[in-house]
Parts: structure tokens; sequence; C-alpha cells
């Protein structure tokens, strides 16, 4: 009676186990949706990390990165390549260094520079399968820390999916292709021509307060671990603010200050600029609180490579 029990009860798990194995297999048979998107940028730098030989100057964080720093400027400045890793701040901080880690090189110089949310760890998982879906090699690079999310949110990314596929069909570019038409650039920035289209000169739905759950005790853990193991195979790390649309700040003077302080308390890689500096001016960020016109881009480059220079890191051409 027991054993007859118990196999009921293992084919009634197995028929559950049926219909999410299933859905997974039915995504996962379709191809890459979201290549031509920030998200899907990612595969593209990753290959651009793992084939660019020597020295690099690697630039780490969401998406303004590639919306602030001029890449072909700074390596033309410096004389070394610079390649821009950021895609969506959704991504996380630590799968970001987990990606990066691998593929760093003596002589190189990691800049880091996350946006708050990121110090936060406001990570979206279904975000995540979009950056990672149908590699392996992307997948390898996801912290454990992430899998229960990404079980629970793989049915939202796979709706979004479907629903791409039975929109549009298969992509008819390549995933190169996707990536040029975006407007990304040979080292991962986005060097299409920009103006500002924010109609209240910022977007009211992201604005950004700061307290004392604004540095989660895992992102420092996380980018800590990673400035340890950078310097063991003889790559510099360094972290810098990311641009913030000042009109969005809701917040005080001394409250920058203060989660400022924090930064340099409990995080160790060193602090180049000062964080009071991501405030900029309304007019020069273009769809988003954190992206910034072509002007602001220039501007925000000027400002890192004074910072690198100043500081003793690189020296110009």
């Amino acid at each position: 009676m027991k054993k007859q029990f118990f196999i009921k009860l293992i084919c009634f798990f197995l028929v559950l186990l049926v219909f999410p194995i299933g859905y997974f297999a039915a995504i996962q048979s379709l191809p890459a949706m979201f290549r031509g998107s920030l998200m899907g940028s990612i595969d593209i730098k990753q290959q651009l990390l793992e084939e660019t030989p020597g020295s690099r100057v690697v630039l780490v964080g969401g998406s303004s990165v590639p919306y602030s720093i001029e890449c072909e400027t700074v390596s033309e400045t410096i004389g070394i390549p610079c390649i821009s890793m950021g895609a969506t701040a959704y991504l996380g901080i630590e799968y970001y260094l987990n990606l990066v880690d691998d593929f760093l090189h003596e002589g190189d110089i990691v800049v880091l520079a996350p946006e708050f949310s990121m110090l936060q760890n406001a990570v979206s998982y279904s975000t995540t399968w979009m950056a990672v879906e149908n590699s392996p090699i992307l997948m390898k690079a996801l912290p454990i820390s992430y899998f229960p999310h990404m079980i629970t949110s793989y049915y939202k990314y796979g709706k979004e999916k479907l629903s791409l596929w039975k929109e549009k069909g298969r992509p008819t570019l390549t995933p190169k292709e996707e990536y040029i038409a975006f407007g990304f650039g040979t080292w991962g920035d986005i060097t299409t021509q920009r103006e500002s289209i924010l109609e209240s000169g910022y977007d009211k739905n992201n604005l950004l307060s700061l307290d004392e759950n604004s540095l989660s005790p895992q992102v420092v853990k996380a980018i800590n671990k990673f400035y340890k193991k950078a310097k063991q195979v003889g790559a510099e790390v360094f972290m810098t603010w990311a641009p913030f649309n000042e009109l969005a700040y809701t917040g005080t003077s001394e409250q920058l200050s203060k989660f400022e302080q924090t930064l340099y308390n409990q995080i160790t890689v060193p602090y180049i600029g000062k964080l009071s500096e991501c405030m900029l001016p309304s007019e020069i960020f273009y769809d988003s609180n954190n992206h910034l016109t072509s002007k602001g881009a220039t501007l925000r480059t000027q400002i890192l490579l004074d910072d690198l220079v100043e500081n003793g890191i690189v020296n110009q051409k």
C-alpha cells in the first residue's frame, strides 16, 4: 500500500514538471529575440572583451556607461583600447563583474561606474534572461544568488519572447548587424548623435533619494572580491560615478556627501572623482536620467580622462 502511494506521489510530481520543462524547451528553441536592444548587446561585448589582446581600459556599469563615455576618445588619448561593457543596470553589478573577471589581462584598467540602482542591487531577473538568452557563455557568468529568481522570472521573460516572436518572427539581421543598428560603435559605446528628448527635462518616474539602504552589503562584497581577484592578475580597478540628472535628485547635498563617505568606508576600490559631480544639468540628458546626449558624453569623457591623468593612472599620448 505504501509502495503504491509513493509511486503515485512520484508520478504526480513528474506530471507537475511536464509543463515547466515543456515551456522551457519551447522558449529556448526560439531564436534570440532581444539582440537588437541594450540587453542583447552583452553577447557582442563579451566577445569583444575576449578577443581584444593586450592592456585595455574596461568600463563597467549600466546603460549610462555606453551613453556617457566615448571609447574612441579615451583610446586615442591614452593609447590603448577602451571597451564599454555597460548595457543595462538591471543586470546588476555582480553579473558584470563575473562576466569580466574571467577575461582580465595584466595591465588592464577597469573603471567601475555603477548607477545608483546597481549599488542598491536592484536586479531585474526577467531582463537578465533577455541578456543571456540562448548563450551558455553568458549564462555561465550568472551569480549563484541569481538562480532562484531566474527560475521564478522565466515565465515572464518567456511570455515577452514568445510575444515578440509572434509579432516579428525570426530576426532578419545578424546579431552584429542588430548591434550596429541599435547605435553601438566598435568599442561598445553609443555613437549615434543625440539631443535631449525629455519633455520635462527629466524622467519623473525615476527619482532618486539616498538613505541607509542605498548601498547593498551584497554589492559591497562583490566589488571588494572582484578588486582582490583583479589585483592578482595584474589589473588595476577604480570606481567612479555614473551621471544622474540633477532635476531628478530629491535629496540634499548632505545626504549625497554622507553616501559618498559610506562608499569610501565600505568599498576598498580606490575612488576617482567626486560623487557630487554626478549631478549634471538636465539639458545634457538624452532620454532618461542616466543617458547623456552626445554633448554630455563629450563632457563626461573629458572629466574621466582628467581624473585618470590627475590620479597618475594614465598618461596622455
